[in-house]
């Protein structure tokens, strides 16, 4: 026993520089900015870029049809047709259901 604590008395600077290097890695592992971080704000990027290219999609779509709305008569004329179901002159609509007749037990 009294071999060990000379032994520790002797070697305490290198004792507590390993204790200090431990926690430095610890801390560079699982603290704040560490790799594991760098790679959850990768994976965000990749998501957030994705998200923003389907938005810049969706927009130069919308301005087409803002577009073709402001300027094609014959696509505002289908848009009428289809969404509020009027008709032209002389022209019959047919309607047909999906539903299928249901079938007495």
């Amino acid at each position: 026993m009294t071999r060990l604590g000379f032994h520790l008395r002797r070697q305490w600077p290198s004792v507590i520089l390993a204790g200090v290097l431990l926690i430095l890695v610890v801390n560079a592992v699982w603290g704040p900015l560490s790799p594991r971080d760098l790679l959850i704000l990768r994976r965000e990027r990749v998501n957030l870029t994705a998200q923003h290219q389907a938005l810049l999609d969706r927009n130069a779509s919308l301005r087409t049809n803002i577009q073709n709305l402001r300027s094609n008569d014959r696509y505002l004329q289908h848009l009428i047709r289809r969404e509020l179901g009027y008709t032209g002159p002389g022209e019959l609509v047919y309607k047909f259901t999906d539903e299928q007749p249901q079938q007495q037990r």
